[in-house]
Protein backbone atom coordinates (compact mmCIF):
# COMPACT_ATOMS: atom_id res chain seq x y z
CA UNK A 1 0.00 0.00 0.00
CA UNK A 2 1.31 3.41 -0.88
CA UNK A 3 2.12 5.85 2.00
CA UNK A 4 0.62 9.29 1.59
CA UNK A 5 2.96 11.92 1.34
CA UNK A 6 3.11 13.71 4.66
CA UNK A 7 4.23 9.76 5.97
CA UNK A 8 7.27 10.27 3.47
CA UNK A 9 8.02 13.45 4.41
CA UNK A 10 8.07 11.96 8.17
CA UNK A 11 10.62 9.09 6.71
CA UNK A 12 12.49 11.43 4.97
CA UNK A 13 12.87 13.89 8.24
CA UNK A 14 13.74 10.87 10.43
CA UNK A 15 16.84 9.88 7.43
CA UNK A 16 18.40 13.38 8.03
CA UNK A 17 19.21 12.87 11.77
CA UNK A 18 22.91 13.47 12.55
CA UNK A 19 22.13 9.78 14.82
CA UNK A 20 21.58 8.01 11.58
CA UNK A 21 24.83 8.80 10.54
CA UNK A 22 26.95 7.93 13.79
CA UNK A 23 29.98 6.18 13.69
CA UNK A 24 30.10 6.14 9.96
CA UNK A 25 33.59 7.53 8.31
CA UNK A 26 31.44 9.70 5.68
CA UNK A 27 28.83 11.32 8.69
CA UNK A 28 28.63 15.01 7.42
CA UNK A 29 29.63 14.83 4.37
CA UNK A 30 26.91 15.99 1.59
CA UNK A 31 26.89 14.41 -1.76
CA UNK A 32 24.39 16.35 -4.59
CA UNK A 33 23.84 13.63 -6.94
CA UNK A 34 22.86 14.49 -10.26
CA UNK A 35 23.50 11.60 -12.79
CA UNK A 36 21.57 9.02 -14.06
CA UNK A 37 21.58 5.26 -14.78
CA UNK A 38 24.16 3.16 -13.19
CA UNK A 39 27.84 4.61 -13.10
CA UNK A 40 27.69 7.96 -10.95
CA UNK A 41 25.04 7.08 -9.17
CA UNK A 42 26.29 3.52 -8.22
CA UNK A 43 29.31 6.14 -6.88
CA UNK A 44 26.89 8.07 -4.84
CA UNK A 45 25.55 5.15 -3.38
CA UNK A 46 28.91 4.05 -2.12
CA UNK A 47 29.44 7.07 -0.33
CA UNK A 48 25.82 6.84 1.15
CA UNK A 49 26.85 3.82 2.33
CA UNK A 50 29.70 5.32 4.06
CA UNK A 51 27.18 7.60 6.04
CA UNK A 52 27.29 10.56 3.35
CA UNK A 53 23.90 12.18 3.05
CA UNK A 54 22.92 11.87 -0.49
CA UNK A 55 20.16 13.77 -2.46
CA UNK A 56 19.11 13.00 -5.90
CA UNK A 57 18.51 15.37 -8.54
CA UNK A 58 16.16 14.21 -11.19
CA UNK A 59 14.26 16.26 -13.90
CA UNK A 60 10.64 16.77 -12.71
CA UNK A 61 9.33 15.53 -16.20
CA UNK A 62 11.55 13.01 -17.25
CA UNK A 63 12.84 10.31 -14.15
CA UNK A 64 15.96 8.80 -13.94
CA UNK A 65 16.10 5.95 -16.69
CA UNK A 66 16.69 3.33 -14.62
CA UNK A 67 13.49 3.90 -12.33
CA UNK A 68 11.88 1.94 -15.72
CA UNK A 69 14.38 -0.90 -15.49
CA UNK A 70 12.55 -3.85 -14.72
CA UNK A 71 9.81 -2.25 -13.08
CA UNK A 72 7.58 -5.20 -10.97
CA UNK A 73 4.07 -4.48 -12.08
CA UNK A 74 2.06 -6.18 -9.23
CA UNK A 75 3.80 -4.55 -6.96
CA UNK A 76 5.90 -1.03 -8.88
CA UNK A 77 9.27 -1.62 -7.06
CA UNK A 78 11.86 -0.18 -9.31
CA UNK A 79 14.52 -2.90 -8.63
CA UNK A 80 17.37 -1.79 -10.19
CA UNK A 81 16.82 1.75 -8.58
CA UNK A 82 15.64 0.22 -5.44
CA UNK A 83 19.38 -0.71 -4.51
CA UNK A 84 21.31 1.77 -6.68
CA UNK A 85 19.09 4.99 -5.33
CA UNK A 86 19.39 3.62 -1.69
CA UNK A 87 20.08 6.03 0.72
CA UNK A 88 19.18 8.60 -1.18
CA UNK A 89 16.97 11.74 -0.92
CA UNK A 90 15.29 12.39 -4.16
CA UNK A 91 14.29 15.91 -5.46
CA UNK A 92 13.73 17.16 -8.57
CA UNK A 93 14.97 19.93 -10.32
CA UNK A 94 14.77 21.70 -13.83
CA UNK A 95 18.19 22.52 -14.71
CA UNK A 96 17.12 23.94 -18.03
CA UNK A 97 15.26 26.71 -16.35
CA UNK A 98 16.91 29.87 -14.44
CA UNK A 99 15.08 29.58 -11.00
CA UNK A 100 16.07 25.51 -11.31
CA UNK A 101 19.76 26.57 -11.83
CA UNK A 102 19.41 29.33 -8.44
CA UNK A 103 17.98 26.40 -6.65
CA UNK A 104 20.97 24.27 -7.83
CA UNK A 105 23.63 26.44 -7.04
CA UNK A 106 22.35 27.47 -3.24
CA UNK A 107 22.32 23.27 -2.61
CA UNK A 108 25.93 23.20 -3.99
CA UNK A 109 27.03 25.87 -1.79
CA UNK A 110 26.15 23.54 1.22
CA UNK A 111 27.84 20.55 -0.08
CA UNK A 112 31.13 18.58 -0.38
CA UNK A 113 30.90 16.66 -3.35
CA UNK A 114 28.62 16.57 -6.44
CA UNK A 115 28.46 13.79 -8.67
CA UNK A 116 27.78 13.98 -12.19
CA UNK A 117 27.54 12.31 -15.97
CA UNK A 118 26.30 14.52 -18.22
CA UNK A 119 28.02 14.86 -21.61
CA UNK A 120 31.36 17.11 -21.81
CA UNK A 121 30.67 20.53 -22.38
CA UNK A 122 26.87 20.43 -21.53
CA UNK A 123 27.42 21.80 -18.10
CA UNK A 124 28.81 24.94 -19.10
CA UNK A 125 25.88 25.38 -21.47
CA UNK A 126 23.72 25.29 -18.40
CA UNK A 127 25.34 27.86 -16.51
CA UNK A 128 27.13 25.74 -13.92
CA UNK A 129 30.83 24.77 -14.99
CA UNK A 130 33.13 23.22 -12.92
CA UNK A 131 34.61 26.30 -12.53
CA UNK A 132 31.72 28.38 -11.85
CA UNK A 133 30.99 25.97 -9.01
CA UNK A 134 34.00 25.81 -7.32
CA UNK A 135 33.71 29.72 -7.54
CA UNK A 136 30.84 29.13 -5.30
CA UNK A 137 32.17 26.79 -3.42
CA UNK A 138 35.94 26.25 -3.47
CA UNK A 139 35.88 22.91 -1.30
CA UNK A 140 33.63 20.93 -3.95
CA UNK A 141 34.53 17.56 -4.86
CA UNK A 142 33.14 17.36 -8.38
CA UNK A 143 32.69 13.59 -9.71
CA UNK A 144 33.03 13.63 -13.26
CA UNK A 145 32.06 10.35 -15.14
CA UNK A 146 31.68 9.64 -19.14
CA UNK A 147 31.90 7.88 -21.90
CA UNK A 148 35.75 8.47 -22.96
CA UNK A 149 36.81 11.21 -20.25
CA UNK A 150 37.11 14.58 -20.71
CA UNK A 151 39.98 14.86 -23.11
CA UNK A 152 40.92 13.13 -25.99
CA UNK A 153 39.00 12.79 -29.66
CA UNK A 154 36.38 11.27 -28.47
CA UNK A 155 35.67 13.49 -25.41
CA UNK A 156 32.42 14.58 -26.35
CA UNK A 157 30.92 11.81 -27.60
CA UNK A 158 28.17 9.97 -25.91
CA UNK A 159 28.69 6.83 -23.54
CA UNK A 160 26.91 4.26 -22.70
CA UNK A 161 28.44 0.97 -20.78
CA UNK A 162 27.99 -1.73 -23.42
CA UNK A 163 29.97 0.72 -26.08
CA UNK A 164 32.48 1.10 -23.12
CA UNK A 165 32.98 -2.49 -22.25
CA UNK A 166 33.98 -2.74 -26.42
CA UNK A 167 36.06 0.20 -26.11
CA UNK A 168 37.99 -1.34 -23.30
CA UNK A 169 38.82 -4.82 -25.26
CA UNK A 170 36.45 -6.77 -22.62
CA UNK A 171 33.85 -7.67 -25.31
CA UNK A 172 36.51 -8.76 -27.86
CA UNK A 173 37.76 -10.95 -25.22
CA UNK A 174 34.75 -12.09 -23.33
CA UNK A 175 33.50 -15.21 -25.50
CA UNK A 176 34.33 -18.48 -26.91
CA UNK A 177 37.08 -19.52 -29.98
CA UNK A 178 35.23 -18.95 -32.99
CA UNK A 179 32.23 -17.24 -31.47
CA UNK A 180 30.69 -13.89 -31.59
CA UNK A 181 32.13 -11.50 -29.07
CA UNK A 182 30.35 -11.20 -25.59
CA UNK A 183 28.92 -8.36 -23.73
CA UNK A 184 28.24 -9.34 -19.89
CA UNK A 185 24.98 -9.93 -18.59
CA UNK A 186 25.17 -6.77 -16.24
CA UNK A 187 26.40 -2.99 -16.06
CA UNK A 188 29.64 -4.24 -15.87
CA UNK A 189 31.54 -1.18 -17.07
CA UNK A 190 29.29 1.62 -15.36
CA UNK A 191 29.48 -0.44 -12.18
CA UNK A 192 33.65 -0.62 -12.33
CA UNK A 193 33.67 2.70 -13.62
CA UNK A 194 31.33 4.26 -10.61
CA UNK A 195 33.41 2.10 -7.57
CA UNK A 196 36.89 3.74 -9.14
CA UNK A 197 34.72 7.56 -8.52
CA UNK A 198 33.77 7.02 -5.23
CA UNK A 199 37.55 6.08 -4.86
CA UNK A 200 38.97 8.93 -5.81
CA UNK A 201 36.32 11.11 -4.67
CA UNK A 202 37.34 9.46 -1.09
CA UNK A 203 40.95 10.18 -1.73
CA UNK A 204 39.97 13.80 -2.63
CA UNK A 205 37.63 14.62 0.51
CA UNK A 206 40.67 14.94 3.34
CA UNK A 207 42.10 17.76 1.26
CA UNK A 208 38.78 19.69 1.19
CA UNK A 209 36.83 22.11 3.18
CA UNK A 210 33.36 23.07 2.56
CA UNK A 211 33.24 26.55 0.77
CA UNK A 212 36.52 27.35 2.04
CA UNK A 213 39.30 25.17 0.08
CA UNK A 214 40.40 22.12 -1.77
CA UNK A 215 38.06 21.38 -4.09
CA UNK A 216 39.04 19.46 -7.30
CA UNK A 217 37.74 17.90 -10.18
CA UNK A 218 37.75 14.09 -10.36
CA UNK A 219 37.44 12.99 -14.00
CA UNK A 220 36.72 8.77 -14.03
CA UNK A 221 35.94 7.65 -17.89
CA UNK A 222 33.66 4.16 -18.37
CA UNK A 223 36.21 2.27 -20.15
CA UNK A 224 39.34 2.82 -18.52
CA UNK A 225 38.77 0.55 -15.52
CA UNK A 226 37.83 -2.25 -17.45
CA UNK A 227 40.81 -1.67 -19.90
CA UNK A 228 42.80 -1.63 -17.00
CA UNK A 229 41.78 -4.98 -15.67
CA UNK A 230 43.32 -6.08 -19.30
CA UNK A 231 46.38 -4.75 -18.13
CA UNK A 232 48.55 -8.29 -18.45
CA UNK A 233 47.24 -8.70 -21.59
CA UNK A 234 47.95 -5.66 -23.16
CA UNK A 235 51.29 -5.96 -21.83
CA UNK A 236 51.84 -9.43 -23.17
CA UNK A 237 50.40 -7.93 -26.59
CA UNK A 238 53.47 -5.41 -26.82
CA UNK A 239 56.00 -7.47 -25.76
CA UNK A 240 54.84 -10.59 -27.88
CA UNK A 241 52.89 -9.23 -30.91
CA UNK A 242 50.29 -11.25 -30.74
CA UNK A 243 46.75 -10.33 -29.88
CA UNK A 244 45.02 -11.81 -26.85
CA UNK A 245 42.03 -14.25 -28.28
CA UNK A 246 39.01 -15.19 -26.41
CA UNK A 247 39.13 -18.59 -24.69
CA UNK A 248 35.85 -19.23 -23.24
CA UNK A 249 35.79 -19.92 -19.48
CA UNK A 250 39.62 -20.26 -19.07
CA UNK A 251 42.10 -17.67 -18.34
CA UNK A 252 45.38 -17.37 -21.06
CA UNK A 253 47.81 -16.74 -17.85
CA UNK A 254 46.33 -19.87 -16.20
CA UNK A 255 45.74 -23.55 -16.35
CA UNK A 256 43.38 -25.14 -15.54
CA UNK A 257 41.11 -22.94 -15.04
CA UNK A 258 37.54 -23.73 -16.72
CA UNK A 259 33.71 -24.83 -15.46
CA UNK A 260 33.32 -28.00 -15.16
CA UNK A 261 30.22 -30.68 -15.42
CA UNK A 262 29.63 -32.90 -13.06
CA UNK A 263 27.63 -36.52 -13.46
CA UNK A 264 24.46 -34.49 -11.86
CA UNK A 265 24.23 -32.23 -14.22
CA UNK A 266 25.61 -29.56 -11.91
CA UNK A 267 28.65 -27.18 -13.44
CA UNK A 268 31.55 -26.36 -11.14
CA UNK A 269 34.30 -23.40 -11.52
CA UNK A 270 38.11 -24.65 -10.91
CA UNK A 271 40.66 -22.72 -11.05
CA UNK A 272 44.46 -24.85 -9.92
CA UNK A 273 46.88 -22.71 -11.62
CA UNK A 274 48.93 -23.06 -8.56
CA UNK A 275 50.71 -25.43 -7.60
CA UNK A 276 49.60 -26.95 -4.69
CA UNK A 277 45.94 -27.08 -5.56
CA UNK A 278 47.10 -28.36 -9.16
CA UNK A 279 49.16 -30.82 -7.70
CA UNK A 280 45.98 -32.05 -4.99
CA UNK A 281 43.93 -32.37 -8.05
CA UNK A 282 46.33 -34.63 -9.93
CA UNK A 283 46.39 -36.91 -6.78
CA UNK A 284 42.46 -36.94 -6.34
CA UNK A 285 41.78 -38.30 -10.05
CA UNK A 286 44.28 -40.60 -9.74
CA UNK A 287 46.57 -39.25 -12.16
CA UNK A 288 50.08 -38.24 -10.11
CA UNK A 289 52.22 -38.85 -12.94
CA UNK A 290 50.02 -35.75 -14.56
CA UNK A 291 52.42 -33.80 -11.89
CA UNK A 292 56.05 -35.25 -13.49
CA UNK A 293 55.31 -34.62 -16.99
CA UNK A 294 56.75 -31.93 -18.88
CA UNK A 295 53.63 -30.51 -20.20
CA UNK A 296 52.05 -29.78 -16.82
CA UNK A 297 55.20 -29.24 -14.63
CA UNK A 298 54.75 -25.65 -14.00
CA UNK A 299 51.83 -23.11 -14.94
CA UNK A 300 53.38 -21.95 -17.74
CA UNK A 301 53.91 -25.23 -19.20
CA UNK A 302 50.24 -26.29 -18.66
CA UNK A 303 48.95 -22.76 -20.04
CA UNK A 304 50.03 -23.91 -23.67
CA UNK A 305 47.39 -24.13 -25.93
CA UNK A 306 47.44 -28.19 -26.81
CA UNK A 307 48.72 -28.68 -22.59
CA UNK A 308 45.45 -27.06 -21.82
CA UNK A 309 43.28 -28.82 -24.06
CA UNK A 310 44.48 -32.24 -22.55
CA UNK A 311 43.64 -31.22 -19.40
CA UNK A 312 40.53 -29.85 -19.63
CA UNK A 313 39.27 -33.35 -20.98
CA UNK A 314 41.14 -35.08 -18.29
CA UNK A 315 39.40 -33.11 -15.71
CA UNK A 316 35.81 -33.07 -17.32
CA UNK A 317 35.78 -36.68 -17.76
CA UNK A 318 36.74 -37.34 -14.27
CA UNK A 319 33.71 -34.99 -12.78
CA UNK A 320 31.40 -36.39 -15.07
CA UNK A 321 31.76 -39.59 -12.81
CA UNK A 322 30.95 -37.95 -9.40
CA UNK A 323 28.07 -35.88 -8.25
CA UNK A 324 28.10 -32.07 -7.55
CA UNK A 325 28.60 -32.84 -4.06
CA UNK A 326 31.11 -35.66 -3.62
CA UNK A 327 33.22 -33.49 -6.04
CA UNK A 328 32.86 -30.45 -3.34
CA UNK A 329 33.23 -32.12 -0.44
CA UNK A 330 36.17 -33.68 -1.70
CA UNK A 331 37.74 -29.92 -2.75
CA UNK A 332 36.98 -28.49 0.26
CA UNK A 333 38.73 -31.67 2.12
CA UNK A 334 41.90 -31.72 0.04
CA UNK A 335 42.38 -27.54 -0.46
CA UNK A 336 41.57 -27.96 -3.99
CA UNK A 337 40.50 -24.41 -5.60
CA UNK A 338 36.79 -25.26 -6.80
CA UNK A 339 33.53 -24.37 -6.31
CA UNK A 340 29.87 -24.56 -7.35
CA UNK A 341 28.17 -22.04 -10.07
CA UNK A 342 25.38 -19.89 -7.88
CA UNK A 343 21.92 -19.06 -9.33
CA UNK A 344 20.24 -16.03 -7.94
CA UNK A 345 18.11 -19.25 -6.23
CA UNK A 346 21.20 -20.53 -4.77
CA UNK A 347 22.30 -17.63 -3.60
CA UNK A 348 19.12 -16.31 -1.54
CA UNK A 349 19.08 -20.39 0.10
CA UNK A 350 23.10 -20.26 0.58
CA UNK A 351 23.77 -20.11 4.28
CA UNK A 352 27.34 -18.41 4.38
CA UNK A 353 25.76 -15.44 2.63
CA UNK A 354 23.04 -15.66 5.38
CA UNK A 355 25.56 -15.92 8.25
CA UNK A 356 28.26 -13.31 6.38
CA UNK A 357 25.39 -10.98 5.98
CA UNK A 358 25.49 -10.86 2.01
CA UNK A 359 22.39 -9.43 1.46
CA UNK A 360 20.05 -7.66 3.38
CA UNK A 361 16.30 -6.88 4.15
CA UNK A 362 15.31 -3.08 4.33
CA UNK A 363 11.47 -1.96 4.17
CA UNK A 364 10.16 0.15 1.39
CA UNK A 365 9.51 2.75 3.22
CA UNK A 366 6.85 3.94 0.23
CA UNK A 367 5.33 0.47 0.06
CA UNK A 368 5.90 -1.24 3.16
CA UNK A 369 7.45 -4.15 1.39
CA UNK A 370 10.18 -5.69 2.24
CA UNK A 371 13.30 -5.86 -0.18
CA UNK A 372 16.36 -8.31 0.01
CA UNK A 373 19.46 -7.05 -1.64
CA UNK A 374 22.98 -7.34 -1.77
CA UNK A 375 25.03 -5.94 1.62
CA UNK A 376 27.49 -3.03 1.20
CA UNK A 377 30.48 -5.17 -0.15
CA UNK A 378 33.22 -3.97 2.43
CA UNK A 379 33.52 -3.75 6.74
CA UNK A 380 35.02 -1.49 8.15
CA UNK A 381 35.22 -2.32 11.86
CA UNK A 382 31.50 -2.83 12.92
CA UNK A 383 28.26 -1.14 11.58
CA UNK A 384 30.31 1.97 9.90
CA UNK A 385 28.78 1.09 6.33
CA UNK A 386 24.69 0.30 5.71
CA UNK A 387 21.95 0.10 3.51
CA UNK A 388 19.16 2.19 5.99
CA UNK A 389 16.69 2.41 3.04
CA UNK A 390 16.04 1.53 -0.65
CA UNK A 391 15.46 3.93 -3.83
CA UNK A 392 12.87 6.07 -2.71
CA UNK A 393 10.30 7.43 -5.63
CA UNK A 394 11.05 10.08 -7.31
CA UNK A 395 10.54 14.05 -6.25
CA UNK A 396 9.49 11.72 -2.65
CA UNK A 397 11.87 14.31 -0.79
CA UNK A 398 10.94 17.82 -2.38
CA UNK A 399 9.13 19.32 0.46
CA UNK A 400 11.80 18.43 3.58
CA UNK A 401 14.57 18.98 0.99
CA UNK A 402 13.40 22.54 -0.15
CA UNK A 403 12.16 23.46 3.45
CA UNK A 404 15.45 22.74 5.37
CA UNK A 405 18.08 23.72 3.06
CA UNK A 406 16.40 26.34 1.17
CA UNK A 407 14.14 27.86 3.49
CA UNK A 408 11.40 27.42 0.88
CA UNK A 409 7.33 27.07 2.34
CA UNK A 410 4.77 24.73 0.82
CA UNK A 411 3.03 27.89 -1.26
CA UNK A 412 6.87 28.52 -2.82
CA UNK A 413 7.00 25.15 -3.75
CA UNK A 414 3.89 24.51 -5.25
CA UNK A 415 4.22 27.37 -7.30
CA UNK A 416 7.47 25.95 -8.48
CA UNK A 417 6.32 22.97 -9.09
CA UNK A 418 3.25 24.31 -11.13
CA UNK A 419 6.16 26.48 -13.15
CA UNK A 420 7.42 22.93 -13.70
CA UNK A 421 10.53 24.26 -12.21
CA UNK A 422 10.81 21.25 -9.45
Amino acid sequence: MSKSQQEMNDFVTSQRNTECFKGQPLAGKRVIDISTVVAGPYAAALLGDAGAEVIKIENPAVPDALRSWGTISETGIEPYYAVVGRNKLPISINLKSEKGVQLFLELIKQADVLIENVRVGVMTKLGISHATLLEINPGLVIGKISGYGMNGPHAKQPGFGTLAEAYSGYTYLNGHPNGSPTSPPIALADMTAGVHLAYAVGLALPQAERGIKGGTVVDVSLYEPLFGYHGGEFVSYHQTGEVPQPIGNELRAAAPRNNFKTKDGKWIALSCSSQKPWEALAIQMGQEELIYEPRFLTNNDRIKPENRMILNEVIQGWLLGITEEEALELFRREGITAGPIMSMQDIDEDEHYKERGSFVSVEDPATGIDLKMPNVSFRIGEDTTKIRFPGLPHSSANEVIFKDMLGLGCDEIKKLHDLKVV
